[in-house]
């Protein structure tokens, strides 16, 4: 079926919208969404974390702030919002990125490092699995940490190779997902789904934001799948959680990532299409 991939930009002052349009396989983004059902949460609130725009997301409001919590954190660059209000909830981070030399803020409780995450031990490059980072740290034994990941499509990788026990350790998880709207071959899409579908195993799915600086596939006038989403997942034996398709995304908490831009209309995302208003 041939859908129209559009993004919207600034040049010169000037808003230009970029169109193209290619065949996509229907059946895997439906298949997609099917297994990014958002769930509502029972008896929680949800809180923004960060700054406005890039950088902060939406979390349920369940910190472990008694005795101190673990918040693993991974692609940091300049935006360190995130990391610092977690600090305010007596989170210790520990904090990964490859790309940077120092961070833009310091607190006691970062603990940087110049090294990534990835599926598998790539040491050369300063690119491990979560597995290394959480033995190296002495937190095998930890459980209902805190996982944030926005690492510009290493996550699939993670993802591909992670196990559901060291998934398990962790509360809430946030991440970002890239290249969702690119062509791709049936190999990719396979691993795509089999990776979400291992969250959801231990995880479910509580809010979803669309990215708005990524392209967006649309069919006629209805959003079909951002490029890039920010997803909340929490640990599902850990929450009281229902089916709702009446979740209008986005809410109220959401601001658009590129501030210049409204934010990208999800509408009623639980359900089979979803109109533009």
């Amino acid at each position: 079926m041939n859908v129209s991939v559009f993004k919207v930009i600034q040049v010169d002052g000037e808003i230009v919208r970029l169109i193209d349009e290619f065949n996509v396989n229907m059946e895997y983004y439906e298949l997609l969404r099917e297994r990014l059902k958002v769930k509502r949460v029972i008896g929680k609130n949800f809180v923004h974390v960060g700054e406005k725009y890039d950088g902060g997301y939406v979390m349920v409001d369940n910190f472990d702030t008694s005795g101190g919590g673990i918040a693993y954190s991974f692609g940091v660059d300049d935006y360190v919002s995130w990391d610092w209000e977690m600090t305010w909830r007596n989170y210790d981070i520990f904090m990964y990125d490859p790309t940077v030399d120092t961070l833009p803020a310091e607190s006691d409780k970062f603990h940087f490092f110049k090294e990534g995450v990835f599926g598998v031990e790539v040491p050369e490059k300063s690119m491990h699995t979560l597995d290394y980072f959480i033995k190296r740290n002495g937190h095998e034994n930890k459980s209902n940490m805190i996982l944030k990941m926005d690492v510009e499509g290493a996550e699939w990788s993670f993802l591909s190779t992670v196990t559901s026990e060291t998934l398990n350790q962790f509360d809430q998880m946030v991440f970002e997902f890239h290249d969702l709207t690119e062509p791709k071959d049936q190999s990719v899409m396979n691993a795509t789904l089999a990776c979400i579908s291992k969250i959801n195993r231990t995880h479910s799915l509580v809010h979803l934001h669309g990215n708005n600086w990524s392209k967006t596939l649309h069919l006629d006038n209805k959003i079909l799948f951002p490029g890039a989403l920010e997803l909340t997942y929490v640990k599902t034996s850990n929450y009281e959680l229902v089916d709702d398709e009446n979740i209008y995304l986005p809410t109220p908490l959401d601001y658009p990532n590129n501030s210049k831009f409204p934010d990208i209309p999800l509408g009623y995302w639980n359900k089979k299409f979803n109109c533009v208003r």
